[in-house]
């Protein structure tokens, strides 16, 4: 009855040993993404300013838009699009506005919103309608703001 014991508790401790190597193998190993949606997408820039505050005085015109900050400027945004089309389209809408816009290519690498911006683009590519056009922008525009602070 005693040897059975010890065999029992031998029994016991090899296979917690084995386990926790076993594991711990695995958690050594470093994953990547398969899928990686890091892309280039266009944005439809309105204006570069020194300052947060001078932006928020000259954006005051937009019902929405983003910014980002780098190498000591503001940029603001007001439209984004993944295909070069669409976001022609929208510079268009502005364009009859009398909205001085450039098109620019900027890089996220955030794969939710881009997943989110691949949906959007199918409404922007059967959307020719401008009010139309606009409330779907301010929903990407809405998404990008949800998704990247929380990111960052």
């Amino acid at each position: 009855m005693k040897k059975t014991i010890i065999g029992i508790i031998i029994a016991i401790l090899a296979g917690v040993l084995l386990a926790k190597l076993t594991f711990d193998k695995y958690e050594k190993v470093d994953t990547k993404n398969v899928i990686s949606y890091d892309d280039e997408v266009y944005m439809l820039k309105v204006g570069s300013y020194d300052s947060v505050d001078e932006m928020q005085r000259s954006a005051l015109d937009f019902e929405r838009y983003i910014y980002i900050e780098k190498e000591d400027k503001v940029t603001v945004y007001i439209g984004i699009a993944k295909t070069r089309e669409n976001m022609e389209k929208i510079k268009n809408v502005y364009d009859d506005k009398k909205v001085k816009t450039t098109i620019e290519n900027v890089t996220i690498n955030n794969d939710e919103f881009i997943q989110n911006l691949n949906e959007y683009e199918k409404l922007l590519d059967v959307t020719e309608d401008a009010n139309s056009l606009l409330i779907i922008e301010n929903q990407i525009l809405s998404c990008y703001e949800d998704i990247m602070v929380n990111y960052e």
